[in-house]
């Protein structure tokens, strides 16, 4: 652990960026006419780390204006038609990663969502796909650039997780996860992501790298702690990434940036290698998961890693097969959950539940069910116990010695944190394991006469969308599935409507917080270009089957940024 002042190690992190970047710029060699289109871009990255530089209002619109015809005809195509060009030849892996290349490099200019590029793996990598073709050529990945969130070991990287002291911490491995992905997938990262100052936010903001800023809106925040996930899938500069959610990190980078993520059940796949603060606590555990604009690339990625075994690397797993997603039971019982009754959702959140009630409401192979919250107030008195049982003093020791600065939003995360005995441990464990049985109760009583319980829950993810930066300050739609373990898929819905989501009048707040976020959303025009996702909740270990709804979801929204896609959502891409 480093003791250097923050600002000087803060350098180091820049250089570390600059170096690699300069490193994979050799690789691409952009054009004359790019070079100076790249160098024109404003940029989200500021001079230093405490500064968030100058981004343009709405950076996908440029970035889709910056990055070249012949690049957005490899990145903008799914992920999965994009495996049968490979496959087939028709394109080499090199050829890919150098597109993709391409596309991050602009997008981290333009969202600040890269801390590191992986040039020389990358390339290898890619190259020696090409050179052994016909054994490799049937891998269920082949071929696919993918990127990780920088909490996720690489080999050779310093592995910070958003504390400056650990820039030393360079591990001698790879995640379990990459290592499966890589050997039995044939995909492999090129790209290390932003995660946030203590992992523990709903911003993407620390001292290693700045602030990771919103692709469709500069003003609003990318999530977190996946943010720099949530970003680069969001302008399409991956074609997946893997993240981490122990409160809401895979879930508000996915639906802020309009794109799909599992939040997966503690277990399927492994996880248990990665750097966090409170390593070690075993309360509340946080899962891996994916993130990609493709739900097929999900459903891809999910059974490529179960189906390696990971149980027989990681004994911490289950042995539980990845059922094949096909649609075919005959009936599906939906909740719609639309509200918590702490804080009510914004209007667009709310025009978005409508709009997937009214939908699946016509569909014949689905019922959908008024569902009610369950003490909601008790989710927040055990997760307020149990994040932080040390009483966050294992973060305090992360920027001690360093003099790094406490965020706001990580102040507002560990604000009230206690260290518990570990008799009061002992209690708040078996209060969260009396609630688990409780809310599966108030769960299983949603049962129709033929004994059909519910599928699955659509919710909110947020009480908004997107927030302005620095008001992220709830997370029970996200966190009371940490505490449940219960897998949550986000979903895309639609987008703002300027005309549609216009604040309410003469609201009643329920309570203080639910003011607070009741005056967050203060216009649409504050919101513009807004992605509005959902969540689609199940029992543990129905991974499998929020990807089937998921499809029936997406076949009735459509793909809402495209101009001439499905039914009635609003395009930005344009």
């Amino acid at each position: 652990m480093l003791k250097e002042n923050y600002k000087d190690l803060a350098k180091k992190a820049q250089k570390i960026y600059q170096d690699s970047l300069s490193e994979t710029l050799k690789i691409v060699k952009f054009d004359e006419e790019l070079t100076k289109k790249y160098e024109s871009l404003p940029s989200a990255i500021g001079k230093t780390t405490e500064e968030f530089g100058n981004p343009t209002k709405f950076p996908f619109e440029l970035y889709l204006k910056t990055v070249p015809s012949s690049v957005l005809a490899i990145t903008e195509k799914d992920p999965i038609e994009l495996l049968k060009d490979l496959k087939t030849r028709k394109i080499t892996c090199v050829e890919v990663l150098k597109a993709y290349f391409t596309a991050a490099i602009i997008a981290s200019k333009l969202v600040n969502c890269i801390v590191e590029f992986l040039p020389k793996e990358a390339l290898e990598f890619a190259e020696n796909l090409d050179k052994q073709y016909d054994s490799k050529k049937d891998l269920p990945m082949y071929g696919l650039p993918f990127s990780i969130k920088e909490m996720i070991p690489f080999k050779n990287r310093a592995v910070t997780h958003g504390s400056l002291c650990y820039l030393d911490r360079i591990v001698d491995y790879n995640a379990d996860i990459i290592n499966i992905l890589m050997n039995q997938g044939g995909a492999y990262p090129f790209v290390r992501t932003t995660n946030p100052q203590s992992l523990m936010m709903l911003e993407c903001v620390s001292l290693q790298h700045g602030r990771t800023v919103n692709p469709f809106n500069s003003e609003l925040t990318s999530g977190g702690s996946s943010g720099g996930e949530g970003a680069l899938n969001g302008l399409y500069a991956s074609t997946f990434g893997l993240g981490s959610d122990i409160g809401g990190s895979i879930r508000t980078p996915a639906g802020f940036n309009g794109i799909y993520g599992l939040r997966t059940t503690l277990g399927r796949i492994p996880t248990a290698d990665y750097f966090s603060c409170n390593l070690g606590s075993t309360t509340i555990l946080s899962v891996t998961g994916p993130i990609s604009r493709s739900l097929g690339m999900v459903d891809l990625v999910m059974k490529t890693i179960i189906d390696s075994k990971p149980e027989l690397i990681d004994p911490s797993l289950t042995s539980i097969p990845w059922k094949e997603s096909e649609q075919n039971q005959k009936k599906y019982r939906i909740g719609i959950l639309k509200s918590d009754g702490i804080v009510n959702p914004s209007p667009p959140v709310l025009r978005a539940l409508d709009i997937i009630e009214n939908k699946l409401k016509k569909l014949p192979n689905v019922e959908v069910v008024e569902y009610h919250p369950f003490k909601q107030e008790k989710v927040m008195e055990i997760l307020s116990k149990i994040y932080f049982e040390d009483g966050a003093k294992d973060f305090h020791s992360t920027v001690k010695d360093t003099g790094e600065p406490i965020l706001e939003q990580t102040k507002w995360a560990i604000e009230g944190a206690t260290e518990l005995s570990m008799h009061d441990q002992w209690y708040w464990n078996l209060e969260k394991e009396k609630f688990r049985k409780e809310y599966l109760k108030h769960w299983i009583s949603y049962k129709d006469s033929s004994n059909h319980i519910l599928d699955a829950v659509i919710a909110p993810i947020y009480p908004n969308v997107a927030p302005k930066h620095g008001q992220g300050q709830y997370w029970n739609y996200t966190c009371t599935y940490n505490l449940l373990d219960y897998p949550v898929l986000v979903v895309p819905i639609t987008i703002v409507d300027q005309n549609l989501d216009l604040p309410k009048k003469n609201y009643k707040p329920l309570n203080e917080m639910d003011e607070f976020h009741f005056k967050c959303y203060d216009s649409p025009k504050s919101f513009e270009k807004a992605p509005v996702n959902l969540s689609v909740i199940g029992l543990r270990n129905t991974d499998e089957k929020l990807i089937e709804i998921g499809k029936i979801i997406q076949n009735e929204i459509g793909d809402i940024f495209n101009p001439n896609g499905e039914k009635d959502n609003c395009p930005i891409k344009e």
